[in-house]
């Protein structure tokens, strides 16, 4: 009776080991994932207490397992589905372990890699005002995406549809009267693509209903 009441107080003061988080797969948006959570239950009459802190809702499953070499741990899981607004959001496990009238408590920490197609992608335009022909003109594309983007695409709105002009993250013009118009930019990963709001490319001495009557 001694040697037992001996060993369950020493599993109990050790200080706790941290622990172990892992993911199940790659994290892509849309696509559901499991979180994974365990610590070793060095008295399994008193597991530990796994708690949660995600940058979503959850509902964990926990469940007490023996490990190959005999020993026992809890583990918590966590399902849930991605978006690309989880990407480097920090997730923490902690294990609580009760010592008595209090509690010895134990993290890990690890920041989510959320792979999602361009978002926010926008087209921007400088000089922004009517140029004169014969200006330099340059159109610009921003993104958010992971992985980065590999393929830039520009887009001349012409009689009504869309004209590719030329591709790369920046488009560079020197303004002839044919220029003026509506443009707009793709980015393109390996999980998709995405579409930027259109920008106007005006020229000075041409107004937009002349521009637009020609175009059509």
């Amino acid at each position: 009776t001694i040697s037992v009441k001996y060993l369950y107080l020493q599993c109990i003061t050790d200080w706790p080991s941290s622990p172990i988080l892992t993911v199940s797969g790659e994290v892509k948006e849309g696509t559901p994932v499991s979180l994974n959570c365990s610590a070793v239950a060095t008295c399994p009459e008193h597991p530990p207490e796994l708690t949660w802190t995600l940058p979503t809702q959850f509902t964990p499953e926990k469940q007490l397992q023996e490990n190959p070499d005999q020993t026992k741990s809890v583990l918590s899981t966590v399902t849930f589905t991605p978006s690309y607004l989880h990407h480097e959001k920090n997730i923490t496990c902690t294990a609580v372990y009760p010592v008595g009238a209090s509690n010895k408590a134990a993290k890990h920490n690890m920041m989510l890699h959320v792979s999602f197609s361009p978002k926010d992608t926008s087209a921007s335009i400088s000089p922004a005002d009517p140029v004169l022909v014969g200006s330099c003109v340059n159109l610009t594309c921003s993104r958010t995406a992971n992985p980065p983007v590999t393929n830039f695409t520009w887009f001349k709105i012409s009689g009504g549809k869309p004209t590719q002009v030329a591709s790369g993250l920046s488009y560079t013009l020197n303004v002839t009267v044919g220029d003026g118009g509506l443009y707009y930019c793709e980015a393109r990963n390996s999980h998709g693509c995405g579409k930027s709001n259109e920008v106007q490319l005006a020229i000075k001495g041409r107004s937009t209903g002349t521009f637009d009557m020609a175009q059509h």
